[in-house]
């Protein structure tokens, strides 16, 4: 039988609540075991974000164009599947599908979002359930890779000369049937999610250690705001893990709206 890494992590955890306004929790061991999203009206998926950093927030503290591995601990990683578990499809961004195998249960459709298309098609993350692993790109991307990907897996094309990340999602929505969709970075992606307007919620786990380094990716990344533009977030939950914090943020909108 194939090990997925469910099959890898014992979920037994030692864990405090500081804070939760959500009352999704029976105890804090039962974190993100059921959520509570907020319904609203919408033509794309409700998307919420989930990453590990360090308190200095990088979200790699090996070789830059890494993984994410080593940054949050074994309560992290017990999160991070429960959170994956109540999504419909999972998103990353082309260079997390290069830093590294990816792997989900095979219920769940993912999605890639590239611009050029080098991907790495023998990565898990299209051989486990090629039915189920979808590329989204640009109409501009050359023939050649169109077919390459094709052959392979689903290919989702949105934008002329760049991925226009609201049409991808509303096709989703529409012809896929992904209503709760989960992202799990690199930070460029985060960042081009958030410019959009269209990031519901934010998981973000902050690991007790202190990385430094200009070049590390860190939770968001791309080109940001402009000077004096912000995102306002609104604070949830917090739980911890003895030094780790597991953090849960609401974007654009406060508990009560």
């Amino acid at each position: 039988m194939k090990l997925t890494l469910f099959d890898e992590i014992s979920e037994t955890m030692t864990i405090e609540c500081l804070l939760d306004l959500t009352g999704d929790t029976i105890s804090p061991s039962s974190l993100y075991e059921q959520i509570s999203f907020s319904r609203k009206e919408s033509d794309i998926p409700y998307l919420y974000i989930n990453m590990a950093a360090t308190i200095d927030g990088k979200i790699v503290i090996g070789d830059i164009g890494g993984t994410a591995a080593g940054v949050g601990g074994k309560t992290d990683q017990i999160l991070f599947r429960r959170l994956q578990r109540r999504c419909d499809a999972a998103m990353i961004g082309s260079s997390t599908l290069r830093a590294g195998t990816v792997i989900y249960p095979e219920e769940i459709s993912r999605y890639v979002v590239t611009a050029h298309g080098k991907l790495p098609m023998e990565n898990r993350f299209f051989t486990d359930c090629p039915s189920k692993a979808w590329v989204i790109a640009p109409v501009s991307l050359p023939d050649c890779e169109k077919e390459r990907i094709r052959r392979r897996v689903n290919l989702l094309e949105a934008g002329e000369t760049a991925v226009d990340i609201r049409a991808a999602l509303k096709v989703m929505k529409r012809d896929h049937g992904v209503n709760r969709l989960l992202c799990e970075g690199g930070g460029k992606l985060n960042d081009t999610l958030l410019r959009e307007g269209i990031v519901d919620e934010l998981f973000l786990t902050i690991s007790p250690k202190l990385k430094g380094g200009s070049q590390l990716p860190t939770t968001v990344g791309g080109t940001g705001f402009p000077p004096g533009q912000y995102l306002n977030t609104y604070l949830v939950s917090v739980y911890r893990d003895e030094s780790e914090l597991y953090l849960r943020y609401r974007l654009g909108a406060s508990l009560d709206t």
